[in-house]
């Protein structure tokens, strides 16, 4: 029945070209193996107009595609590493598939030649080694971490069991120890996401053809833009469901060509020609090393009284096609040593691995992964050398082995450095090995069992915030599950990553009680469109819960206006006394979320702050933007949005 269905499909309209998902893989190997025919190459021409994008994908182009396009994505995604699969495993090498994929990288309009090239050069060796070592690995599971929504679960899942797993937890304890505490007051300043980038040339090419600008070497990008307006129907009507069965129907590619090509316009690349300013630059630009120096320099002058640094991770720059392990070593050591000698050696330091510390970008083997140009001992053997003066041997034992540790920072109060990089939807080695990520999870919760015994409070230190679609879902559930159980333990965490300055608050999964608060730490770079920053937080030193956190910046067009005087740095919020809060507890902060849709005031200070008054971001930020930023508060489990549903109504019931 289900073939003779196909057949009147395929009869009912001769102007259909279907293609099944098996033949369009096929195509693609060929491809691979240089072996299309002339009708195959016509055909994969007609795949390639249906995914080609109008401007270079990146993080923020895959949020902003519609449910279609991403359908699409996720169809040809997996029929190209499909076909990869097959390649390999029938003894292609890693420099032909580099090849190839390279091709395909910059026809598809990814990124230019050597963006492409100099990524997929530096990752294909990991895959290659999935790929043969792995049997349970699958195209699916590549393709649903890359394509991975934060609103909608149902886009490029996978079926693959190894992602669903379950932490033990533990009963509570009958009985705690009463640790003594030190009275004495207790300040930390925190730092996230630095980015240095040894290569800022002041003056230079702010506007460039790559990812990352401001750097020596650049050309300006293109005199000319163009833009064009495809109907995203096309996108849905491309695709034929059948059943179980999918199919492509190459037939659209011709019209979205005709739609892009007759609404094709183009106009000058006027905006943001000006050079790269010197102090840092909104556009997507690094931080130059005099720019760190002086966030470092500012601190240790302006706040006295610093007890402890805690610094969040990312101190390597955007250019990730063009990483090594030299850069990534001298700017580790570079950061390290600059807040060492500013601070002295009395004042400790607290750090935590940030994606782009690894090689490649994003990468994080098991500890049982050894081989060259594949394994992450190499940078937790660095870090561990230059992290020393501050580490316990337990701690460094525990960073050897996967990048994570546990100190006592003073009586009554333990700091855990949790490397979640390793569940990061960019890290293929999840595909080697989902468990590896519980791993890390099964350790924290020792530690934390281990402080609640002792009558400790917990800090918990993490790059990744939680909930975030940058993370596994399973982890994001697990985490949450874990916060849950030691929520009397956990006084505070902080997150660094995603640059603008936000916070999230855990709920209670028996009452819905607001119980924990993750404040995230903003971040010392302007890519892309903000104004550095740090922070200070001052702690009750019996609870070790933050008393209050003061945020400060300086303008980066204000700072570029004088590139010979040090920037104006001042004080952009007191969050107690700004946002008008008795305490910065959770139910405190939960109050305050559910008063912004109502008392909008509110609303729009906690997204002018979202972004630290940004020039090219705080000014165009719309209620749709505003309630965006808002409904990020309240999820920390991957695709649980009745809390946002929630506030979304408030606020058109208010307004």
């Amino acid at each position: 029945m289900k073939v003779f269905v196909l057949f009147m499909i395929i009869c009912s309209s001769k102007a259909r070209q279907l293609i099944t998902l098996d033949e369009t893989e096929t195509l693609f190997k060929k491809y691979m193996l240089n072996q299309l025919t002339e009708t195959e190459t016509a055909s994969l021409k007609e795949i390639f107009e249906l995914l080609y994008r109008h401007e270079s994908i990146s993080s923020r182009s895959l949020e902003n595609s519609s449910a279609a396009r991403l359908s699409l994505d996720c169809i040809v995604c997996r029929n190209i590493i499909g076909a990869l699969f097959q390649t390999i495993r029938e003894g292609q090498t890693e420099e032909e598939a580099t090849n190839v994929i390279t091709t395909l990288c910059t026809s598809l309009n990814i990124e230019n030649y050597n963006v492409c090239r100099g990524a997929v050069a530096l990752n294909m060796p990991i895959f290659v080694h999935i790929i043969r070592t792995v049997p349970e690995a699958t195209p699916q599971s590549f393709c649903s971490l890359v394509l991975q929504s934060a609103t909608n679960s149902n886009i490029c899942t996978t079926t693959d069991p190894r992602f669903e797993w379950e932490v033990q937890l533990p009963d509570p304890p009958e009985f705690v120890n009463t640790p003594e505490i030190d009275p004495k007051p207790l300040r930390v300043a925190i730092i996230t996401d630095v980015h240095l980038d040894p290569l800022y040339e002041p003056f230079g090419v702010g506007n460039c053809d790559e990812p990352t600008c401001c750097r020596y070497g650049q050309t300006p990008a293109q005199n000319y833009l163009y833009s064009s307006n495809v109907d995203e129907s096309l996108y849905n009507r491309s695709i034929i469901y059948l059943d179980d069965d999918i199919m492509l129907d190459l037939s659209v590619a011709s019209e979205i060509k005709r739609q892009r090509m007759s609404s094709r316009t183009r106009y000058a690349n006027s905006r943001d020609t000006a050079p790269a300013g010197y102090w840092g630059d909104y556009r997507d630009c690094d931080t130059p090393l005099w720019a760190f120096d002086d966030t470092i320099e500012t601190i240790a002058e302006t706040h006295k009284g610093i007890d402890m640094v805690y610094y969040i991770g990312d101190t390597i720059d955007h250019g990730v096609w063009e990483t090594s392990y030299e850069l990534i070593n001298n700017m580790n050591l570079y950061l390290i040593d600059k807040i060492r000698k500013t601070f002295g050696d009395d004042v400790l330091v607290v750090p935590v691995i940030g994606n782009h510390e690894a090689q490649p970008t994003n990468q994080f083997a098991p500890s049982s992964v050894t081989g060259e140009k594949l394994n992450t001992t190499w940078l937790y053997e660095a870090l561990a050398k230059k992290w020393d003066h501050y580490l316990t041997d337990e701690a460094k034992a525990t960073l050897l082995d996967r990048g994570d540790f546990s100190i006592l920072a003073r009586p009554g109060l333990r700091i855990i450095s949790l490397n979640n990089n390793v569940a990061y939807r960019y890290n293929w080695w999840i595909v080697y090995d989902p468990l590896d990520a519980k791993k890390h999870l099964d350790w924290l919760v020792e530690e934390l069992q281990k402080a609640e015994q002792a009558g400790e409070k917990v800090h918990i230190l993490t790059h990744i915030p939680p909930g975030v679609h940058d993370l596994t879902y399973t982890w994001t559930r697990e985490y949450n599950r874990i916060i849950n159980r030691f929520s009397a333990t956990i006084a505070a965490e902080f997150n660094g990553h995603v640059h603008s300055d936000e916070f999230k608050v855990f709920y209670s999964l028996t009452d819905g009680t607001p119980i924990n608060v993750a404040w995230g730490g903003g971040g010392a770079t302007t890519y892309s469109h903000y104004n550095l920053n740090y922070k200070i937080v001052d702690f009750d030193s019996k609870t070790f819960l933050p008393q209050n956190i003061v945020n400060y910046i300086y303008n980066i067009t204000e700072a570029n206006l004088t590139p010979h005087l040090r920037p104006h740095w001042f004080q952009l919020y007191d969050m107690r006394n700004t946002f008008g809060l008795a305490d910065l507890s959770a139910a405190s902060i939960n109050d305050l979320v559910y008063r912004m849709p109502i008392e909008t005031h509110l609303l729009d200070l906690y997204s002018a702050f979202f972004s630290k008054l940004s020039d090219n971001r705080w000014p165009y930020c719309n209620i749709d933007c505003k309630l965006n930023n808002m409904c990020k508060i309240v999820v920390t489990v991957l695709w649980e949005h009745e809390r946002c549903d929630e506030l979304r109504n408030l606020y058109f019931l208010a307004n």
